[in-house]
Formats: C-alpha cells, sequence, structure tokens
C-alpha cells in the first residue's frame, strides 16, 4: 500500500513539474557556442521584409530576400530568391529549431541557423545576450550606434554598424571580423 500511494505521489508531483528548459546552441566562431535567447524577449512583435546581403572571400556575395516573423511564442523565417522561390526557412520556438533548406542547395546557402543568430545578435536587446554569453565568458557591448561581440579575452569577434533607431529603420551591417564574412540587413 505504501508503494502504491509513494507512486502515485511522484506521478502527480512529475505532472505539476514545469517543463524543463533546453537551450537552442548555434556556433558563433569556430568550436565557439552560444544559447539562443528566446523569442519574447525581443519584446515586441514583428514582421517585415528585409534584404539580407552577405559577403565572404572579398568576391564572394549573395543577396536574400526574408520575410521575418517574431511574436512571444516563435521567430519564424522564410528566404527567398530574387524570382520569388523558397529557399530556406526556419521556426524558432525557444526549444527548438525547425530547419528547410532547398534540395541541393545546402552548400552554397549559409544555415538557416547562422541568418537568425545574425538578426537575432542585432535586434534582440542587450539584456537578452547577457546570459547567454556570460555562460561562454562572452559579452556584447553597445554604444552609440555600434555594438561589439567580445570574446573571452575582449578581442572583437563581430562589430554591428547601425544607420539610426530604431535599428529595423535603417540599414545593419554587421562584420564577422574571425570569419571574415559581412553581412546587410535592409529592412522594408
Amino acid at each position: 500500500m505504501r508503494t502504491i500511494i509513494l507512486s502515485c505521489l511522484l506521478l502527480l508531483s512529475a505532472c505539476s513539474t514545469p517543463p524543463t528548459y533546453h537551450p537552442v546552441q548555434v556556433e558563433i566562431s569556430e568550436s565557439n557556442f552560444v544559447s539562443l535567447p528566446l523569442p519574447a524577449q525581443l519584446q515586441q512583435n514583428i514582421n517585415v521584409s528585409q534584404l539580407i546581403s552577405a559577403q565572404w572571400a572579398e568576391e564572394t556575395q549573395q543577396k536574400l530576400l526574408v520575410q521575418l516573423q517574431v511574436d512571444k511564442n516563435q521567430v519564424v523565417f522564410a528566404g527567398f530568391s530574387a524570382w520569388g522561390m523558397k529557399l530556406l526557412s526556419l521556426h524558432y520556438s525557444g526549444e527548438d529549431i525547425k530547419t528547410d533548406i532547398q534540395a541541393g542547395l545546402s552548400g552554397t546557402l549559409p544555415k538557416p541557423e547562422q541568418v537568425l543568430f545574425n538578426i537575432m545578435i542585432a535586434i534582440w536587446p542587450l539584456e537578452a545576450w547577457h546570459a547567454p554569453l556570460a555562460a561562454i565568458g562572452w559579452q556584447l557591448q553597445e554604444q552609440g550606434l555600434q555594438r561589439l561581440l567580445l570574446d573571452e579575452n575582449g578581442k572583437v569577434i563581430v562589430r554591428i554598424d547601425f544607420q539610426k533607431t530604431p535599428y529595423l529603420d535603417g540599414k545593419i551591417t554587421l562584420h564577422h571580423q574571425v570569419l571574415n564574412y559581412t553581412v546587410t540587413i535592409e529592412t522594408n
């Protein structure tokens, strides 16, 4: 009888235990991963169209039309070619990421998770990044119209320049100084 009562109590306590949050991590530099902030930490709902341009290796450039939607529960975006074909998509709930890349393009397009990281590091509030970055000894600083992502040694890894505030009203230029790529985000 005692075993049955203990079993029932354990089952009841398991039902009342809140779900465990398992942060989603993305690679931010070679062998360094960071947990992403939650969608709700943006503290606003947005639904915007963006033109994201990426340049790497001096001569390689690619442009992607992106539809970005954020609410307290999710981040959803889809990337389209200039002629309107969906090339990649991502759904981030705060607990998991689901991605899709058009067949045959996975080696030529950036990983959707990296696109998400670039967007989030640029527009999510500094406070949202404090705990995830502190967990790996990194920090995000902001002064005027510029953000700097610093590694554990204080070395600038990413420099983000904003044209104006609010940030989505102007052009955002993100330069990853270690991986040597530049991303420009223009919101329509």
